[in-house]
């Protein structure tokens, strides 16, 4: 008999609740706003996850500060499942971005995928993952090709006062050819 069975991760935030399959090579994936349904979203995951094939998990955990005491599976602060997942998967990045409703994490890995330290932005707009999100949606890059346009990008240094000034710093550093009519 064939094992078939894998690992899910869910991760419940203040804005989406995220799922992720993990079965030797197979990863399934999916991303799902909530808008404060976040048991309807569960389910409706879980749905998709048991309609998209032949899924069958062994063991599941939950992570993220907005409901990870709503389900009754064992739960897991963010550092560990990034650290796991990275090994499971067998990726080796330099750092991992957490993109939060309400935060943006980047956390700095080791040549061991242990977690050297996190460095998070201020609660001010400009330092959310929706800000981050919506400044990408402006530049015509989808969050999946991210990691592909980085390899060639240049850092600048940005204001963190608020998401009025962010934004402005972003459009210039972004578009210095535009200018203003």
């Amino acid at each position: 008999m064939v094992n078939n069975s894998g690992y899910l991760g869910i991760d419940i935030g203040s804005t989406n609740v995220k799922f992720c399959f993990y079965r030797n090579t197979t990863v399934w994936s999916k991303v799902l706003a909530h808008e404060g349904d976040v048991t309807g979203s569960v389910k409706a995951l879980l749905d998709d996850l048991a309609s998209s094939g032949d899924h069958c998990v062994a063991k599941a955990l939950v992570t993220g500060t907005e409901g990870r005491r709503r389900l009754l599976l064992p739960e897991t602060i963010s550092e560990v499942a990034i650290e796991s997942g990275l090994k499971a998967l067998g990726h080796h990045p330099r750092a991992v971005v957490s993109m939060g409703g309400e935060d943006l994490v980047v956390y700095t890995i080791d040549k061991k995928g242990r977690i050297t330290s996190a460095n998070s932005g201020n609660k001010c707009a400009s330092g959310t993952g929706e800000f981050f999100r919506q400044q990408l949606g402006r530049m015509d890059i989808p969050l999946g090709d991210l990691d592909r346009v980085v390899e060639n990008a240049t850092a600048h240094r940005l204001s963190a006062r608020c998401s009025v000034f962010m934004k402005s710093d972003c459009t210039h550093r972004a578009f210095p050819f535009v200018q203003p009519v």
